[in-house]
């Protein structure tokens, strides 16, 4: 019923599956580690409003000099959500940078992750 090769070729097959598979996981940890710890910090185009972001693109974080005081809330307002918008996009770089040294940006499950990433950090647009 089995010659040898046939055998042969399937354990072959076989170790070469877990070698990729057990490539891949340790691919996923890295990755995981390396998402775990992204932050970004956004600044106002006047510098004087600066806020970070977390992982997952939440305000973590706000500082505001105190000329801010000096001009119309609206436009702190406005600059308060560029600073934002700023940051979240440094962040999706960030997890650009992330997933293309671990899994490769170009590769599907690369794009995936980045796909689906980077559509909730888009700023709300």
């Amino acid at each position: 019923m089995f010659d040898g090769r046939g055998f042969d070729a399937a354990e072959h097959l076989v170790d070469d599956w877990q070698e990729g598979f057990e490539r891949r996981a340790a691919q996923a940890r890295e990755l995981a580690t390396r998402m775990a710890g992204l932050s970004a910090v956004g600044r106002s185009p006047d510098g004087l409003i600066e806020v970070t972001v977390g992982r997952s693109g939440e305000l973590t974080g706000i500082r505001l000099d105190e000329e801010t005081r000096r001009q119309p809330t609206a436009t702190t307002e406005r600059e308060i959500l560029a600073a934002v918008t700023a940051a979240r996009a440094t962040l999706a770089e960030k997890a650009r940078e992330a997933v293309d040294g671990t899994l490769g940006a170009d590769s599907e499950t690369g794009r995936a992750i980045l796909a689906g990433y980077e559509a909730g950090h888009d700023g709300g647009r």
